[in-house]
């Protein structure tokens, strides 16, 4: 009789545990800070349970009807405390601060910051584990890696200038996620080696580089804007009139390290093949 009762009430315990379980599923509620990581987790099948996110976060158009907390520089904690998330996503950067904040509050944070395109796979992974969703991760990781592979190859490989900022001038080298995916679509960046991913360059080097593409990657420049910079009418790029701006490629294709690189990639590749 005695062993009955231990049975029973081991069996009492599991029945619990598995109904808390389900219902700590079912509760969790995130707050996401980048645009990178709303992608992530909604190609992940997350959407459902993502209550708010900063204003930057406009793809999938799945989120448009989530609460806004703020932009990804300023957010309200008011707002996100409100939300009562089990989560919230950030990145690195200025966030690194707002990470610090929501600790103090007793918030759980997660930081997913990736600087290239193994470890935005493995922010795939990461997230995947976080939210219980481990074998659709496996799926997309997968199906990245063969997207990867089956880009077109080309024989040729133009120089290829990337600026990010304007004032100052600032490209990226080969070890950013930028320079990564004009590398795999081709191009030869020219800022191959810099001390740091993305990093200030001398205008003088860039006309010494003489590159055959220029790509503008921020709003507000225009392709003549850039090609009446002094001394700049020499370069290449500028001569043949291969000055490539956000009117030509998405910089969320390229600049957000999201599933969507391979899009980057493709993107890129048009333009540097064009003729």
């Amino acid at each position: 009789m005695f062993g009955k009762k231990i049975a029973a009430g081991i069996i009492l315990v599991v029945l619990l545990s598995c109904t808390t379980h389900r219902q700590e599923q079912a509760a969790k509620r995130y707050v996401v800070t980048s645009p990178e990581v709303a992608e992530i987790v909604t190609l992940l099948d997350g959407t459902s349970h993502i209550v708010g996110i900063t204003a930057e976060c406009n793809y999938p158009a799945s989120l448009q009807n989530k609460t806004i907390v703020g932009n990804f520089g300023q957010v309200s904690f008011e707002k996100i405390i409100e939300l009562n998330p089990d989560i919230v996503f950030t990145a690195g950067l200025e966030q690194n601060t707002l990470a610090s904040e929501l600790h103090k509050l007793d918030i759980h944070t997660e930081k997913i910051y990736a600087q290239s395109i193994s470890e935005m796979l493995h922010s795939i992974e990461n997230i995947g584990n976080i939210i219980g969703q481990t074998k659709r991760a496996e799926f997309v990781i997968d199906s990245l890696q063969t997207a990867i592979k089956s880009l077109p190859q080309f024989d040729v490989h133009p120089d290829v200038y990337v600026e990010i900022y304007g004032d100052p001038i600032m490209s990226v080298s080969d070890s950013s996620f930028v320079g990564q995916l004009a590398e795999l679509a081709g191009g030869n960046n020219l800022f191959d080696s810099l001390i740091r991913e993305y990093c200030r360059v001398n205008a003088e080097d860039v006309i010494t580089k003489n590159p055959e593409i220029i790509l503008i990657t921020y709003p507000g420049m225009k392709a003549n804007d850039v090609a009446d910079r002094k001394g700049w009418e020499v370069i290449s790029a500028v001569k043949n009139k291969r000055i490539y701006t956000v009117e030509d490629v998405d910089p969320d294709l390229i600049l957000r390290a999201s599933p969507r690189f391979i899009s980057g990639i493709k993107a890129l590749q048009k333009v540097f093949y064009e003729e």
